[in-house]
């Protein structure tokens, strides 16, 4: 372990050696010895290798703060300050050391990015190079922990590999190396993990007769052998490293897609080796340093004696930013601030000792990202230029957009001309233009042909300074879509770059044909509106949800031009959202009572809050929407043209800043701007006269989650800075991982709106640490489940089910339990107090989180689960089979599978089926029958009797319930029985065939939408009624139970009560005896409340597998109960069977042996996610009998 003392004795003796060297001044060695000492200070730093982190800090921050912020993601066995050699203060660097990688790639995933209170800076993360490495960090650096590579038997396949190490993490992607000739396995292979820490994990924990090692990137590997070592330095923000990792003298190398950053914004050209010691005197003296260019067209360096560099930056950085990061290249002699009143950005000038020493640091840092998404732009000092920009800036009103256009393009190209080069195209470039509208009409398409992939990024910004730019859109690595409103800028452009080359690859260009352009342009205009368009999905649904008497909203049908009629389960969706939106509202002005108070709806889209809110309400708030300029304006306009908002609704002032804009009667306001730009909408808040003191509710309605993590987190981060008293609402997706999370990120992933924050806080927990991470100092979280079960009166469910038929209770569970309504509190103690005291009272439970006590949640998992080595497997057929819920599949002759009735898809419509499926077990052949008279039957029970099979029950439509009937399995003949209205007609009952005592029970099920019931059939073998007395001791109401044969007894398992509660109750009935006896079965270990799950009964072990229960943070797994002693073990099954999530409720069982299950369907409708059922899969589990 390393040691302050050690760290003493070892700097002093390098300072020894040092200043033995004559030939180096003191200075210029002390800088290069803390680059080259910066990753080296014990011998065992990386052992094992990435288990160092590299952090930037505030200064502020103590190692006791780090420490007991980083400890709980491993073992740390050191931490490593660094510190100013004379002063001792901290310098905002500083290094963790782990016992393990995982631990430390854990750390980098969950800290990076966050705020350690009472400091509001975020830290910055990132896993240390190696000693061997030294400073020098690939751009693709994070993939060598993504990828394991090992050594495999020749015999395994991918499927052998993912049942081994999916059990570490999510595996992305496997890849079995084989003989090109053969197609042998070569004895060896790669495993991509989505995590590092995943990986590290895996590498870990793994049998090590793999031999796992990380895995080097192609990019590393490609060009491992011919690179120059190329000096680099830690920067305040990150890795400064060398983009093009490449001979800079060779010129036929090329770049590759996988040396370009990681996020593909323009990187810096080769850069220049960093004077040495032996060099130095020679290079003081050669006054015209030159760099073979990589082809002679390629603009590389320009001959430059300037030694002062201008330096153009994002509002957020400061001159001690600059001065440290320019500062890690030797001899620089000042930073100072240049006094330039612009926009949004700000001016340092930087002077070195040596022109070389300026060309390093101008070829290392320009178009460095500083911080991630900001990107520097360093030139040299030119005194015309920066004079001209000092005088326009003094001349220049604030908010004076043209003159800001002015500098920005002047600042540019400092050294004057009217074409610049990039550092990714060889030709020189006009300045960069404004987009044509996203609606405009396409005038002419070009199709860009490269010779390798290049980078989306690198293509639109270079085609965008040709003007009229609507969009392009990548077709494959090989073509590319390019979309203009004028002709001419598309001719300017082809006639530039054809035959051109971008990042080094030579592209062709041709032009499209105009059929191809009308549809490429529909495609664009869905494009440009990939988030924006949620919004209108989400519109018409609130419409459809209030036309049907949801809720109560007069206004929001005046933003549709059309009404639409969504199915039950997302109006109840959308009616949910609207109540846990109107809670915090509520909430707010209660607490708030009778003050001035502002609300910000942040990504409002349509939304008419400000409309229904009541006269009082309206006379003490701010309303401010926000939105991208084109929702904004589409808002807008029809506020104008519908005379009952226009009425409430007119505009005194208005602002506009380049697109952007605001409009205010200063009581509402509407801006239009894009949330990532926190400087310009700082400015038109302002303009609106926003009070940062005034008590603030900001609400996000499925909005951040759009945004990548650190977008969001710095939205968030700005409005702990900008409003001194707010609360932020949060309502967005949690539990991506499980069957319904899966299909659910799936869905906003094929909508082209991505859920770019629900892996990295997949959870209600993860979510209240973070915002009180961010800095808020109370947070909350209730999700829709418990809002739906606790808050909602009943007289509002009756309420509710009365306005539409509704029999998607598991879809609709799931929903809710995967939808959160959290707060973010920054208030007075008293307040917050208040506002947790009611959610306390409001809610059975809640997730919360105190800044001052940030590592004890009050929430702990009740983990009752086992995790144990389960795998599904897909079941060959001929062909689909099964592919429904709600139905009923028996084993008949043992060897044929009937699967009859159920929900499921024909024709592309969702309706339930007729067809009966027949599957021979023993070859997978499968036969339809559809020429018999058996109507629809849906959640109905289903026994085999001789040649017949019965059908109980069930229902068409929730409206219209089945009696009885037998189907003869040879002739297909239907006869109806039961008929009686004497009977009691049910659907999702349950019932069993009794062998020894020769009786079918049917227990349960719902009577009618609104009431299950406790009734109990008993039944002779061919179906008819028995006359039957049971005893006064009985289960209450349920439906969604299963029932089983035991001996002569009915075992009873789950089902959902009444108030929609799951259970975990065993109930046994005694058939044996006159009067027939339930007793109530005694468990002794966890069982799992559930319904709609499917039970089994091997020898005298109840097996429960799936079902459903949203109270549980994952789904219920597979349960097994010892039916004679009651010993009761749940083990956590997998969510995915090869690449398809399951989703394992409402699904069937058959026992192919004491052994094995294979399961038939299950699934439903995922809200307007649309409908998963599962294919027909097997599970083994010969490891859990015993």
């Amino acid at each position: 372990m390393m040691n302050n003392r050690n760290r003493s004795r070892d700097v002093s003796s390098e300072d020894q050696s040092g200043s033995s060297n004559k030939s180096i001044s003191s200075s210029s060695y002390k800088k290069r010895h803390q680059l080259s000492t910066l990753f080296n200070k014990t011998a065992d730093v990386d052992d094992p290798p990435f288990s160092r982190l590299f952090l930037l800090i505030p200064k502020a921050m103590s190692e006791d703060e780090l420490r007991n912020a980083f400890q709980i993601h491993g073992h740390i066995q050191d931490i490593y300050m660094v510190r100013d050699r004379r002063s001792q203060e901290s310098k905002g660097i500083a290094y963790i050391k782990y016992e393990k990688a995982s631990a430390a790639a854990r750390a980098m995933e969950e800290m990076n990015g966050t705020v350690i209170a009472p400091h509001t800076r975020p830290l910055k993360a990132i896993i240390s190079s190696t000693r061997r490495e030294g400073s020098v960090r690939d751009p693709d650096e994070h993939e060598k922990m993504l990828r394991l590579f090992v050594v495999i038997p020749k015999h395994m396949t991918k499927d052998d590999l993912r049942k081994v190490f999916q059990k570490y993490g999510s595996i992305i992607n496997i890849k079995v190396i084989r003989d090109k000739l053969t197609g042998e396995n070569k004895g060896f292979a790669y495993i991509s993990f989505s995590k590092a820490s995943e990986a590290a994990y895996a590498l870990e924990e793994c049998d090590q007769s793999y031999k796992p090692k990380f895995a080097e990137p192609f990019s590393s590997k490609r060009h491992h052998d011919n690179e120059d070592t190329l000096p680099s330095s830690a920067s305040i923000y990150g890795t400064i490293s060398p983009p093009y990792r490449q001979k800079i003298s060779s010129s036929k190398q090329h770049l590759s897609p996988s040396s370009i950053s990681n996020d593909h914004r323009p990187s810096p050209p080769p850069l220049l080796p960093l004077p040495t010691t032996r060099s130095l005197s020679n290079i003081e003296s050669n006054q015209s340093l030159t760099l073979s260019p990589v082809s002679n067209s390629y603009h590389l360096l320009e001959i430059n004696n300037e030694r002062r560099l201008i330096v153009r930056c994002g509002m957020t950085i400061t001159k001690y930013h600059i001065s440290k990061l320019f500062d890690l290249i030797p001899n620089m002699e000042e930073c100072s601030p240049l006094n330039i009143n612009t926009f949004n950005e700000h001016y340092f000038i930087v002077c070195y000792k040596s022109c070389q020493f300026a060309t390093y640091a101008r070829e290392k840092l320009h178009a460095f990202q500083f911080p991630d998404g900001e990107i520097l732009s360093v030139q040299y000092y030119d005194d015309k230029i920066v004079n001209d920009l000092i005088n326009q800036s003094q001349n220049g009103k604030y908010g004076d957009t043209s003159g800001i256009g002015q500098l920005i393009h002047q600042m540019s190209n400092l050294q004057g001309s009217q074409e610049e080069y990039v550092d990714y195209c060889n030709v020189p470039l006009p300045p960069k233009q404004k987009y044509a509208s996203f609606d405009a009409p396409v005038a002419k398409t070009l199709h860009i042909m490269p010779q390798r992939p290049i980078s989306e990024d690198f293509i639109r910004d270079i085609f965008n300074r040709f003007g009229n730019l609507i969009d392009i859109r990548t077709i494959n690595s090989q073509l590319c879509y390019v979309m203009y409103s004028d002709e001419r800028s598309a001719d300017t452009a082809m006639e530039t770059m054809n035959g051109q080359e971008i990042a080094l690859v030579r592209i062709r260009i041709t032009e499209s044909d105009k059929s191809v352009d009308s549809t490429t342009a529909s495609v664009v205009h869905r494009k440009r509106q990939k988030v924006q368009g949620t919004n209108d999905s989400s519109i018409l649904s609130k419409v459809s949800m209030v036309k049907l008497g949801y809720f109560n909203d007069l206004f929001l049908r005046e933003f549709v031009d059309k009404d639409v009629r969504r199915s039950p389960s997302i109006n109840r969706g959308y009616y949910i959202r609207m109540k846990a939106l109107e809670y915090a509202l509520n909430m707010f002005y209660t607490v708030y009572d009778q003050k001035e108070v502002q609300i910000v709806n942040l990504g409002a889209g349509f939304d008419a809050t400000w409309f229904r809110l009541d006269e009082e309400r309206k006379q003490r708030t701010h309303f401010i929407d926000i939105d991208f300029p084109e929702v904004i304006q589409r808002k807008l306009a029809l506020i104008e043209v519908r005379s009952r908002l226009n009425e409430q609704f007119e505009p005194i002032h208005t602002y506009s800043s380049l697109e952007n804009f605001a409009v205010t009667n200063e009581k509402y306001s509407l801006i239009g701007v894009d949330m990532r730009d926190s400087l310009t909408l700082n400015t038109l808040l302002q303009t609106v006269k926003v009070d940062e003191t005034k008590p603030t509710l900001l609400i996000s309605e499925v909005v951040l989650t759009y945004m990548g993590r650190s977008s969001c987190n710095r939205v968030i981060q700005w409005i702990l800075d900008f409003f001194q008293e707010c609360i932020l609402c949060t309502y967005e997706q949690v539990l991506p991982d499980d069957g319904f999370g899966q299909v659910m990120v799936a869905h906003f992933a094929k909508l082209g709106s991505p859920l770019k924050c629900i892996h990295q806080y997949p959870t209600s927990e993860s979510q209240v640490q973070r915002y009180t991470h961010l800095g808020f100092d109370f947070s909350l979280c209730v999700n829709m489940h418990n809002f739906d079960r606790n808050y909602l009166s009943t007289d509002e469910h009756n309420r509710i089910d009365t306005l539409e038929p509704f029999d998607e209770i598991e879809e609709w569970q799931s929903k809710c339990a995967h939808y959160i309504l959290l707060f973010g509190l920054k208030t007075p103690s008293n307040i917050a107090k208040q506002w947790f005291e009611q959610m306390n009272k409001d809610f059975k439970s809640i997730i919360y989180s105190k800044k001052e006590n940030l590592n004890n949640n009050n929430n702990n998992l009740n983990d009752e689960q086992i995790n144990v080595n389960i795998q599904f497997e897909s079941y060959p057929t001929t062909m689909t089979y099964a592919q429904r819920f709600g139905h009923q599949s028996i084993l008949i002759n043992e060897k044929y599978v009937w699967t009859i009735g159920g929900f499921g898809t024909v024709d592309g419509r969702h309706r339930r089926l007729k067809t009966i499926e027949v599957l021979n077990i023993d070859n997978g052949d499968i036969q339809r029958l559809d020429n018999h008279l058996l109507g629809e039957y849906v959640f109905h029970t289903c026994h085999g009797s001789d040649n017949l099979i019965l059908s109980f029950f069930g229902r068409k439509s929730p409206g219209t319930l089945n009696s009885c009937a037998s189907i003869d399995i040879n002739t297909l003949q239907v006869i109806n029985f039961n008929e009686d209205e004497k009977i009691l007609r049910r659907w999702r009952h349950c019932s069993c065939y009794i062998k020894e005592t020769d009786k079918i029970i049917i227990f349960g099920g719902y009577i009618n939408m609104s009431k299950s019931t406790n009734d109990t059939l008993c039944l002779q073998s061919n179906g008819q009624i028995l006359p039957s007395q049971f005893s006064q001791t009985k289960p209450t109401n349920r439906h969604s139970a299963r029932l089983n044969a035991y001996k002569h007894l009915a075992v009873l398992s789950g089902g959902l009560l009444e108030y929609d509660e799951p259970t975990n109750e065993i109930w046994l009935l005694d058939t044996s005896k006159d009067v027939m006896i339930w007793t109530l079965f005694q468990t002794n270990g966890a069982v799992i409340p559930r319904y709609s799950h499917s039970a089994d009964i091997i020898d005298d072990t109840l097996w429960l597998l799936g079902g459903m229960n949203a109270n549980e943070r994952r789904p219920p797994g597979l349960c097994k109960i010892n039916l004679i002693t009651g010993e009761a073990i749940e083990y956590i099954i997998p969510t995915m069977c090869g690449e398809q999530p399951i989703i394992l409720y409402n699904h069937q069982t058959v026992i192919l042996n004491k052994t094995t299950f294979l399961i038939l369907g299950g699934g439903g409708n995922c809200f307007s996610f649309g409908a998963h059922i599962n294919q027909p899969m097997i599970l083994k589990f010969n490891h859990l009998v015993n």
